[in-house]
């Protein structure tokens, strides 16, 4: 997972994810179109979204969703990590996010993290 799309509206929190992304030797991107948020994972093709669940366009679980129900298997199938500062683990795993991390989190919990999703994502490809 080389190529991450970050949708969270807070410009604080996307300017500390593009940092520690971009020290990890990840190529993150904000998105850009916050009012079709689901434009940009189709322009990017990202390899992971990593989205907050409360967004100023509405939950992250309809964005989720429309992710999710997308006519373009790519689209739909693109590995979503979900952020809260609310313990959202059961509801993100059943709405169809692959992983979830609870803010504040460190470095170590989002690399880790990343690094099994990546992982999951080979074994489904065929790829471990």
């Amino acid at each position: 997972m080389n190529k991450i799309l970050i949708i969270d509206d807070d410009p604080t929190g996307t300017r500390l994810l593009m940092t520690l992304l971009q020290f990890e030797g990840y190529q993150p991107h904000p998105v850009e179109n916050w009012q079709d948020p689901v434009s940009d994972i189709e322009r990017l093709r990202p390899d992971l979204v990593i989205m907050d669940v409360y967004l100023r366009i509405g939950d992250g679980f309809q964005l989720l969703d429309r992710l999710r129900t997308h006519p373009d298997s790519e689209v739909s199938r693109t590995p979503v990590l979900m952020i809260s500062a609310e313990d959202q683990r059961t509801r993100c795993r059943q709405a169809g996010a692959q992983g979830f991390l609870e803010k504040p989190f460190n470095v170590r919990a989002l690399v880790e993290t990343i690094r099994e999703l990546e992982r999951e994502s080979r074994r489904e490809k065929g790829g471990e």
